[in-house]
């Protein structure tokens, strides 16, 4: 819980830094979930075992093979099978257990790192009310076509939580629509944002916009 926004918002690590998603403010860097870190053990223990459980199967396996080849060359087939077989069902179950319980753990991995990642885009729009994909690219710290595909799952998901507005520039805003209230803040602040920047236009005026043309130039 951000003791400044009083959302249950993950934490976001900038370098060193631990920051709230949904405000922006310093946190403590045990006082949530972080999107940086989540599922990101999970995953990489999901590598190590899966990497493990093939080195057992092989190893294992070829060590079956050499032993019962060798042991036909000596004696007979009976007792090459005798020996070889049991050793490659116990290399296939256990290695094929490492293989299953890394693939398990890579998906609970990446569950977990897009349960973050979603729990924070929810407290960032509920805080912001809109929010484009660079405000929740910034706000996570990934690439802004990242957190553009985040939000669009999310708005598919989860309509009735976060909508979907395009303004007259053109612009995606995605906003938290929860409850009626928090539905007519969201639209509020996306058109007093439009509201700015028409008046902006207005009072520039002419003469103005040519000079912002020929700056952008």
């Amino acid at each position: 819980m951000c003791p400044h926004c009083g959302r249950d918002a993950p934490i976001v690590f900038h370098g060193a830094l631990p920051y709230c998603t949904a405000c922006g403010a310093l946190r403590t860097p045990l006082s949530g979930p972080s999107v940086n870190l989540a599922g990101k053990p999970a995953r990489f223990g999901g590598a190590v075992a899966n990497v493990v459980g093939w080195l057992v199967v092989v190893v294992g396996l070829s060590t079956a093979l050499g032993l019962g080849l060798l042991l036909y060359a000596l004696w007979t087939v009976a007792l090459a099978l005798a020996v070889a077989l049991p050793i490659a069902l116990v290399v296939l179950f256990v290695g094929g257990g490492l293989v299953t319980a890394g693939r398990s753990l890579r998906r609970s991995g990446v569950d977990t790192e897009r349960a973050a990642r979603e729990q924070a885009l929810l407290s960032l729009t509920a805080h912001r009310g809109a929010v484009t994909a660079g405000d929740a690219a910034r706000a996570l710290g990934v690439g802004v076509a990242d957190a553009d595909a985040m939000l669009t799952r999310l708005a598919k998901q989860e309509p009735d939580r976060v909508t979907v507005d395009v303004d007259e520039q053109g612009v995606v805003w995605y906003r938290s629509a929860p409850a009626t209230g928090e539905q007519f803040d969201a639209r509020v602040r996306v058109a007093e944002r439009r509201r700015v920047g028409t008046e902006e236009a207005s009072e520039l005026g002419d003469e103005g916009i040519e000079e912002r043309t020929e700056l952008r130039r």
